[in-house]
């Protein structure tokens, strides 16, 4: 039936002319954006309700606007929701995920039960403390390592034996894998974190968990009536405000809305319904697309068709073409987005700024060729420099003292320790490995000693204990350090014993009587003293060893003691396996790099007083034949040592600690936090 009745005509709000900003990338103009909003509330020109913020496809540009609107503290409602995976319960279900896809390892499972309130039965039961007695380099991979460490650690603790108990059968469960992902997150989770695994269960298949928790979104609980929106172009169109900006205005980020329609804001027609609403000129719609910076030049992306339209001045009428400078991402802002923004607008309140002042200082100092404070020159006699000094010394301390003293303040005076990069590496590095062969020695020379003896054993017995002391390794060590792959693992356990079996059977002579120790500890702090030290030791492992002349003790593990029945000579042995250098007949204490002989020697002159001739010697394993190059000189080899390291304590107590010639080699944790083709020292 024909409409009969009379149309009014009525009077459409005048749309404003549109205005076009370019931006170099989403960060930028998610900021130039912000600005903006930041702009009309504070003019008063527009309530934060008047406002939006949308784009055809809000992918690439959500997490730039949530992260900056939170830091600049602006009211803004997300109509398509946030993330869940930034929630609470989204990251529980997300670590519950990483288990199930990739297995199980200790940093997966410690991220779970960092989730408790998420986590229902018996892991949201479980005590705070429940990791305690656990290494926490040990990658713990599969089950049985788990159920290893967990009696290990649960041994002589009642209630951390009752946790680990009620932990070890639902690490058994998830074990699965993705193949019970639904009864798991249902067993698990608990309240909204088991509603968002349904939910994410429902959009894909278990495989696909990593994606699906990815899609889920939640609402965002803001009043969208009192806070800017951000929101996609078609949920704008349903909705208008007077005060929009659309990000990305380029043919890629609008081939989504091309498909289901046009997404420019179109004119609202006055119906009767409308008549009850004010009338008012619309706000300006501001338009930002992105440049691709290629060198000095820029390069525009491919337009959309309404950018085209709008550069040709053929827009809708009622709507002008408005040209503005390039938006670039280091302008001083009319009105800031945040607290970082404002200080680059008022430079000279930035200037007296503590945190930019030391900043522009540390970027300055780098780039003049004198010592500054930040090569590592503090005040003299600093108390924290004391402090470091006067704790009893290792080879490793005393090493990184005289090769490299920046990185010795930061890691004995400051605390600073690396991290391990990798939960399961593919190899084991030099320090690892060395560890490895050091190990292999030490459980087969013990098994061996005191019967029948190291130095009476014939090779059979040698390679028996070998084997012995690397299946005991092969299962202890996963339960303490990451350790590679089973394949990779097994061929460096095999190359390992090859080296030590070659260290064991090298010295073919051996005074009637000779004992045989390896790891002889000394200067062990007394609360790091085992409780079932062995007594058959040549000294006290607490014992305390100085460095002549000068007020500084130090620490060690002697490789190998051989000491005669009669006690008037000693041999000390340290083992390389590395690479043998050219020089190595040459090398006393190699500028402060090879300082365990001399220390070995040093601990036996002090401790085992009876002793009259002193034999210390490198020996390299890596070849067909283990090469031994003993000190020449001990007495000069020790006085050595005591110049090198006096030299060392008055440089850093007068506040020198520059980065020397180890500042850049591959072992050395602290080789990205310096230049040592700048600056250094080295004695």
């Amino acid at each position: 039936m024909w409409f009969k009745g009379e149309i009014i005509p009525g009077d459409q709000p005048t749309p404003a002319a549109p205005e076009v900003v370019s931006c170099a990338d989403p960060r930028a103009e998610v900021v130039e954006a912000l600005r903006w909003a930041r702009e009309l509330i504070a003019t008063g020109r527009a309530s934060p309700g008047d406002i939006a913020i949308a784009s055809a496809s809000t992918r690439s540009w959500d997490e730039h606007v949530l992260a900056l609107a939170a830091h600049a503290e602006l009211p803004l409602h997300s109509s398509h929701g946030v993330p869940a995976i930034a929630c609470f319960e989204g990251q529980a279900c997300g670590a519950l995920a990483d288990i199930l896809l990739n297995g199980l390892s200790q940093d997966r499972v410690r991220r779970l039960l960092r989730h408790r309130a998420c986590l229902g039965g018996a892991l949201g039961d479980l005590p705070a403390a429940w990791g305690q007695g656990i290494p926490r380099d040990a990658a713990l991979l599969t089950v049985g390592h788990w159920r290893r460490v967990l009696e290990i650690s649960g041994r002589d603790h009642a209630d951390r034996a009752a946790a680990h108990a009620a932990l070890m059968p639902v690490l058994e469960f998830l074990a699965r894998g993705t193949s019970g992902a639904k009864e798991i997150g249902e067993t698990v989770l608990r309240g909204n974190a088991r509603l968002l695994w349904t939910e994410a269960l429902e959009r894909a298949p278990a495989s696909a968990l990593e994606y699906a928790l990815q899609e889920v979104r939640l609402p965002d609980g803001k009043d969208p009536g009192a806070s800017v929106v951000w929101c996609p172009a078609g949920h704008l169109a349903a909705a208008p405000r007077h005060f929009v900006w659309l990000l990305g205005m380029n043919a890629r980020s609008l081939a989504a809305a091309r498909a289901g329609g046009s997404a420019r804001p179109q004119p609202r027609c006055a119906t009767r319904g409308d008549r009850s609403r004010p009338r008012r000129r619309a706000g300006p719609a501001r338009i930002s697309a992105r440049y691709q910076s290629r060198g000095r030049r820029l390069r525009t992306l491919k337009q959309s068709p309404e950018r085209r339209r709008h550069l040709a001045g053929r827009e809708p009428p009622g709507y002008r073409s408005i040209a503005t400078p390039l938006a670039q991402a280091g302008r001083i802002p009319a009105h800031a987005v945040c607290e970082a923004d404002r200080l680059l607008a008022r430079p000279r309140e930035a200037a007296v700024d503590p945190a930019v002042v030391h900043a522009m200082s540390c970027w300055q100092d780098w780039q003049r060729s004198n010592v500054t404070a930040h090569d590592g020159r503090v005040r003299i006699d600093h108390p924290v420099i004391l402090r470091a000094i006067e704790d009893v010394q290792s080879p490793t301390s005393l090493r990184l003292m005289l090769r490299d003293p920046l990185a010795f303040v930061w890691r004995y005076a400051l605390g600073w320790q690396p991290r391990p990069e990798e939960l399961q590496p593919l190899t084991l590095d030099a320090r690892a490995y060395g560890e490895l062969v050091h190990d292999l020695l030490k459980r087969a020379v013990d098994s061996l000693e005191p019967r029948p003896g190291y130095t009476r054993a014939a090779r059979h017995e040698i390679e028996d204990a070998l084997s012995a002391a690397k299946a005991v390794i092969a299962e202890h060590w996963p339960l303490e350090r990451a350790v590679p792959p089973p394949l990779l693992w097994h061929h460096f356990l095999e190359t390992a014993e090859r080296l030590a079996l070659g260290a064991l059977t090298h010295d073919k002579t051996f005074q009637a009587g000779t004992r045989s120790w390896t790891e002889v500890t000394f200067g062990l702090p007394a609360e790091h003293m085992p409780a079932t030290a062995s007594a058959d030791v040549p000294w006290q492992p607490t014992s305390t060893v100085s460095i002549p002349g000068i007020p500084v003790s130090v620490r060690g593990s002697i490789d190998r003691l051989d000491l005669t029945s009669t006690g008037n000579a000693v041999r000390v042995s340290d083992y390389k396996t590395g690479a043998m250098p050219r020089n190595a007949d040459r090398i006393v204490i190699g500028g402060g790099s090879e300082l365990q002989r001399v220390i070995y020697a040093l601990a036996s002159r002090q401790l085992l007083p009876d002793v009259q001739r002193i034999v210390a010697r490198l020996i390299y394993l890596d070849g067909d034949t283990p090469a031994v190059h003993q000190l020449p000189d001990v007495d000069l080899a020790i006085e050595s040592l005591t110049t090198h390291v006096t030299t060392a304590i008055e440089t850093l107590r007068r506040g020198i600690s520059l980065s020397g010639p180890d500042a850049g080699a591959e072992w050395n944790d602290f080789r990205l936090c310096c230049r040592p083709q700048r600056r250094t020292i080295c004695f």
